[in-house]
This record gives C-alpha cells, sequence and structure tokens, in this order.
C-alpha cells in the first residue's frame, strides 16, 4: 500500500516536470531571466542606494572648476597680468613633478629662469 501511494504521488510531479521542460518551462531560480533580474539587479540596487546616501546625506555632485583647482586659477590670473609668460608651461609652476617634467625643466630652464619662482612669492 505503502509503494503505490508512493508511486500515485511521485509520478503527478514527474509527468509534471517532463511536461513542464516539453513545453518550456523552467526551474524556479535558475529561469531564463535569471542572470538580468540578479545580476543587474544587484548592480542596480547598490547604485540606487549610494544615490539615496549622496542625497540625505547632501553630498554636492556638480562640477566646478573654480572651487577644484584654484592654484590652477591663480596661474592663470599671473600669466593675464604679465607676472608669467603666456608661453610658460604650467608644469614648470607645478610644487609636485614627475621625472619626465624634471627632465623638461632641465632643458627649458634658462628659457623661464626669471619666473620659475614666481609662484613662491606670495
Amino acid at each position: 500500500a505503502f509503494l503505490g501511494l508512493h508511486h500515485q504521488v511521485a509520478c503527478p510531479l514527474l509527468l509534471r516536470a517532463a511536461s513542464q521542460r516539453a513545453m518550456g518551462g523552467h526551474t524556479r531560480f535558475f529561469h531564463p531571466n535569471w542572470f538580468s533580474r540578479y545580476v543587474w539587479g544587484t548592480f542596480a540596487t547598490m547604485n540606487l542606494a549610494g544615490f539615496i546616501a549622496d542625497q540625505s546625506y547632501g553630498v554636492d555632485r556638480s562640477k566646478n572648476p573654480d572651487i577644484l583647482w584654484p592654484w590652477w586659477h591663480e596661474i592663470m590670473r599671473k600669466k593675464e597680468k604679465g607676472e608669467i609668460p603666456m608661453d610658460m608651461p604650467g608644469y614648470m609652476l607645478v610644487k609636485y613633478r614627475n621625472e619626465a617634467e624634471e627632465k623638461w625643466i632641465e632643458q627649458r630652464s634658462e628659457e623661464f629662469s626669471d619666473y620659475l619662482n614666481v609662484m613662491d612669492e606670495e
């Protein structure tokens, strides 16, 4: 009696699973849209959480060059006033330089020797 009941319960499940596969059915978690739902959904959720955090704490995401680059604007004002020649490269005026810029400064230092310490005179 137990085997008969077991086969009666199991057979409809097996038949239903086989008929779903034949008709284009799928498993529960790995359905045809699982990648777009779970992977892209995870990225979208993280992006949305970051946006909500920015909005709730008032993080300003606008780009304002007058705030972000005041030292460069100072160099440009000195060039406009004539304190620095207009054709003097900006890398000769900055405080920190890489090796290539150091090499270029050595090559052109006599051309702009009068102006190399203009930014330190404040």
